[in-house]
């Protein structure tokens, strides 16, 4: 996170970026961030519903 804040602001001193630019940037962090990958997790409802539905296929027969 402070790596994507350091880049943005490194662009803004070497003028590769307007400060218009670095604002809209920083307003809206993490929306225009590039630097890291986001995974949406499912609710837990879903993963206690997918869990209901395999568990009888989990079970191993003694």
């Amino acid at each position: 996170m402070l790596c994507a804040w350091k880049e943005q602001a490194d662009k803004l001193s070497s003028e590769e970026i307007s400060r218009e630019e670095y604002d809209k940037w920083r307003y809206h962090y993490p929306k225009f961030d590039t630097t890291q990958i986001r995974a949406k997790v499912p609710s837990q409802e879903l993963s206690d519903a997918v869990v209901e539905a395999f568990k009888n296929k989990l079970k191993t027969d003694d």
